[in-house]
């Protein structure tokens, strides 16, 4: 299983409120038609203030190139192209890792 893992944060005119409510309920959508996918998951911070990141996703795959292909897909070029309309371009964590299950 391959897992992609996405840090983001809301532009400095965008609040907390309006980021998180665009994530939900207008990007996840697009990003769950991502060919290939299966699971997706998006974890806000208790406290953004404090939080590195004001959003975190969490996109499983079947392997590298299942990932691979659903970033290349139609559905993978609307989701990063929608990525510019709620969250900011700077500071963004992304990173491609294989998950070791410790406690299920």
């Amino acid at each position: 299983m391959q897992k992609l893992v996405f840090g983001l944060n809301r532009p400095d005119d965008t609040d907390f409120e309006a980021f998180r409510e665009y994530w939900l309920e207008e990007h996840a959508p697009i990003a769950a038609e991502l060919p290939g996918l299966r699971r997706y998951t998006v974890s806000f911070p208790d406290d953004p203030d404090r939080s590195q990141y004001d959003g975190l996703a969490e996109l499983w795959f079947d392997d590298r190139a299942a990932l691979d292909a659903a970033l290349a897909s139609e559905a993978g070029e609307a989701t990063a192209t929608d990525l510019a309309n709620f969250a900011g371009d700077d500071d963004m964590l992304q990173l491609v890792v294989e998950e070791h299950v410790v406690v299920e």
